[in-house]
């Protein structure tokens, strides 16, 4: 297995996982008005990378492990 490969799938998936969140799609932040535009973008960040983050590296850790098994095993097959 590429270990580069692993981690940056995982990292990809992950990330596409965390887009709703990232987005505020099902989450309800009441900001204060004084609130700047930076302490909102860190609360939005903070909130899409940790909420359910268990499941999210679960399956992020699955998908990579699978898609970097196929790729290599698709790899081997070439070389035969």
């Amino acid at each position: 297995m590429n270990t580069k490969m692993l981690i940056l799938v995982f990292l990809i998936v992950y990330l596409v996982l965390s887009l709703p969140a990232l987005f505020g799609i099902g989450i309800v932040i009441d900001w204060v008005p004084e609130a700047t535009f930076v302490q909102k973008f860190n609360g939005y960040v903070l909130v899409g990378l940790t909420d359910n983050y268990l499941f999210k590296c679960v399956m992020a850790g699955l998908i990579s492990v699978v898609l970097n098994l196929l790729l290599s095993k698709r790899k081997t097959s070439k070389r035969l």
